[in-house]
């Protein structure tokens, strides 16, 4: 089971390494459907926020008048009295249709006059306006807890309600007599503002789900021409890469028999332009083979093209190695192999060679005279490990995560000088995704780099 489950695991990581497009199809919706929420979140905030904010201000004006309102009310009915200290409950009624209450609380704290729309609930509302500042002009929202069962109320199963409620002193010639408060029940409105939110965000879900499902079909849509752009480019790569190869097979081969006539290599002249027209030629063919892979490797169905099978590698290995060391022994390079007497690995033998001679290939080329250059191979139960290690120039850490694009070179006068096109790294890095493993790049400026490729076993 676990080994099917790493089999899917391993395909899904192949098709989509392979498929650039459905990857390019998926960050467009992903962009899109962002940018679509991004403008539906802000809608829905701008939307509740307005309504909040012209519901909660025109509460607050209507509160505010009413507390001006009832205070000039109460201060003329005080300047009537003989005794500012006594008010007289029945023969002054201030509720209005749509107050909760009023109090009037003298100077030392005592309630002096007051009325309430639910009698008993007075001791709650004095206790929630207890903890107002005495000084604010503002009105303030107020929750006030009730318990969880009061009859006779018109909610009776509503713990808390949701108090609006504003303050004005009374002020009789010149002295401060008591503050007036006032209170109105806006708990419906927060409700309704809650049932708001759901809807809108319930709205919100449906609009994106819509949206994601827009987003889709366009990228795709946007992704058709490109797609078979693409695939026509790609295509004439591969044909012009197949189609060359035969004239250049043709002139590398009269090359090669100009330089086995004795008159022609006595002229130091013609040996010399037969040595740089030799050089040239293998450049440009392996530029050919190159482009040739990577227009294989872009075919839809590339990964299926692998021949797998299970196979000593180490004959393989030793081959390419001794292939290398004329090229490192030009440097005098130290060349140094470790491996174990079988390491057997499932994979295309052609491909697992291709990617070992590119990498010796690329440390040779970028390691100086009298470096070193390390080819290490080891096997663990589930795994296959290569590692190719050099004492080169390294690569800059701001480039590492560039080496395997197409055609990146990290110093293109280097690279000229020594013959790359930076096709190489592009085709290994295939190579190994294909396989369903990964490549990883260790290197420090100046003192070499490791690549170390981990393949499942």
């Amino acid at each position: 089971m676990i080994n099917q489950w790493n089999d899917w695991r391993n395909w899904l990581r192949r098709l989509g390494s392979a498929d650039l497009f459905r990857r390019t199809h998926w960050r467009l919706t992903a962009l899109y459907s962002g940018i679509f929420t991004l403008f539906l979140a802000l809608f829905i905030v701008i939307a509740a926020a307005l309504f909040y904010w012209i519901t909660t201000s025109d509460q607050e004006r209507r509160i505010v008048r009413l507390a001006e309102q009832e205070a000039n009310t109460m201060e003329q009915f005080l300047l009537k009295q003989n005794d500012f200290d006594l008010f007289d409950d029945e023969s002054l009624v201030l509720l209005s249709e749509d107050q909760l209450f009023f109090y009037v609380i003298g100077p030392n704290g005592d309630l002096l006059a007051g009325d309430e729309v639910h009698p008993r609930l007075r001791p709650y509302f004095l206790h929630a306006l207890s903890r107002l500042n005495m000084n604010a002009r503002a009105p303030v929202y107020l929750t006030v807890s009730l318990p969880e069962h009061m009859p006779g109320l018109a909610r009776d199963a509503a713990r808390d309600w949701r108090v609006l409620a504003a303050a004005r002193p009374l002020v009789i010639h010149g002295n401060v007599v008591g503050i007036l408060y006032i209170g109105m029940d806006v708990t419906s409105f927060f409700g309704v503002f809650h049932w708001l939110l759901i809807v809108l965000i319930g709205l919100a879900v449906l609009f994106l789900a819509v949206g994601v499902a827009l987003s889709y079909f366009m990228s795709k849509r946007a992704l058709v021409p490109i797609e078979e752009a693409y695939e026509r480019q790609r295509q004439f790569v591969a044909d012009a890469s197949h189609e060359l190869r035969t004239p250049l097979s043709v002139v590398f081969s009269s090359v090669e028999a100009l330089t086995m006539e004795e008159d022609v290599m006595k002229n130091e002249f013609a040996r010399r332009l037969l040595d740089r027209l030799r050089e040239e030629l293998k450049r440009i063919t392996k530029l050919m083979n190159d482009l040739l892979t990577l227009a294989r490797a872009d075919a839809r169905h590339a990964a299926l093209e692998l021949a797998k099978q299970t196979f000593d590698f180490r004959p393989h290995a030793e081959r390419t190695f001794q292939l290398v060391a004329e090229l490192a022994a030009k440097k005098q390079l130290t060349m140094r192999f470790h491996a174990p007497e079988q390491a057997v690995v499932t994979a295309d033998p052609d491909k697992l060679t291709q990617l070992l001679y590119i990498l010796l290939d690329n440390a040779i080329k970028y390691t100086p005279e009298g470096g070193e250059v390390t080819l290490s191979i080891r096997t663990e139960p589930k795994q296959f490990i290569l590692s190719v290690k050099d004492t080169g120039i390294g690569i800059p850490p701001e480039d590492i995560g560039r080496i395997f694009d197409r055609f990146y070179r990290v110093d293109k006068a280097r690279s000229r000088q020594q013959g790359g096109h930076g096709l190489g790294l592009s085709i290994a890095k295939w190579i190994v995704d294909t396989h369903g493993g990964t490549i990883h790049v260790d290197s420090q400026l100046g003192q070499g780099t490791e690549f170390i490729v981990r393949l499942p076993a």
